[in-house]
C-alpha cells in the first residue's frame, strides 16, 4: 500500500514537468531571402522533430524587423552572421572570421541577452574580406525555458559545408520549397 502511494505522489509531481512544452510555440525570424527560408526551415523541423514542440517560421523584410520582433518577444531563434551582427553592434569585423565571432557573441550576450550558438559550418561572401560565419542565436529566456534546444540545434554545428549551402541555395532559387529542402536535407544527414 504504502509503495502504491508513493508511486501515485511521484505521478503528481512528475506529471507538471511532462507537459510543460505541450502548448508552447517556439518562433524561429529570419531575413526574408533564399538562404532566411532554408535555414528558418531547417531549425524548425529539426527542434519539431526532435523535441515535439511546436515551430513556426517569421520571415522580415530587414534586421531592423527582426530584431524588433526579438525585442517584442515574437521571435524567439534567429538567423544571423557574424559581419551582420558586427554591423549593427558599430564593431569592426577582424580579417580573422572566429575573432569576429567571439566577439560578436560575447557582445550579443551582455548588450543584448542573446546567445549565440555555433555556426551552421559555411562560410557567406565571395572574397576574404567578406566572409563570416551564420549561426543560429537564441534569446536566454527560451534557453532557461528549454534547456535542451542548444543541444538539439547543436547537431546542426558544421553539418552544411560550403558546398552543401550552394546546393541547396540552388535547389530553392530554382523553385524548390525551402520546408521539403530543409527536410530532405536532415533526413538525407540523419539529423531527424
Amino acid at each position: 500500500m504504502k509503495r502504491l502511494i508513493f508511486i501515485f505522489v511521484l505521478i503528481i509531481f512528475c506529471l507538471p514537468k511532462a507537459d510543460a512544452c505541450v502548448g508552447r510555440v517556439l518562433y524561429v525570424g529570419a531575413i526574408n531571402s533564399n538562404e532566411g527560408q532554408l535555414l528558418s526551415e531547417i531549425l524548425a523541423t529539426i527542434i519539431n522533430e526532435r523535441t515535439g514542440t511546436t515551430v513556426q517560421t517569421r520571415l522580415y523584410n530587414n534586421s531592423n524587423e527582426l530584431y524588433e520582433a526579438v525585442i517584442s518577444k515574437k521571435v524567439d531563434i534567429l538567423i544571423e552572421n557574424t559581419s551582420r551582427a558586427a554591423q549593427l553592434l558599430n564593431k569592426p569585423a577582424d580579417s580573422d572570421i572566429k575573432k569576429t565571432y567571439d566577439v560578436v557573441k560575447s557582445a550579443y550576450e551582455t548588450e543584448k541577452g542573446l546567445i549565440w550558438l555555433k555556426p551552421f559550418g559555411f562560410l557567406n561572401g565571395n572574397n576574404e574580406e567578406d566572409r563570416s560565419y551564420t549561426a543560429p542565436v537564441l534569446r536566454v529566456e527560451v534557453i532557461n525555458t528549454f534547456p535542451a534546444l542548444p543541444r538539439v540545434i547543436g547537431k546542426l554545428a558544421g553539418v552544411i559545408n560550403d558546398e552543401i549551402y550552394v546546393k541547396l541555395i540552388k535547389l530553392v532559387d530554382s523553385g524548390g520549397k525551402p520546408k521539403k529542402t530543409a527536410r530532405d536535407f536532415l533526413k538525407s544527414n540523419k539529423l531527424i
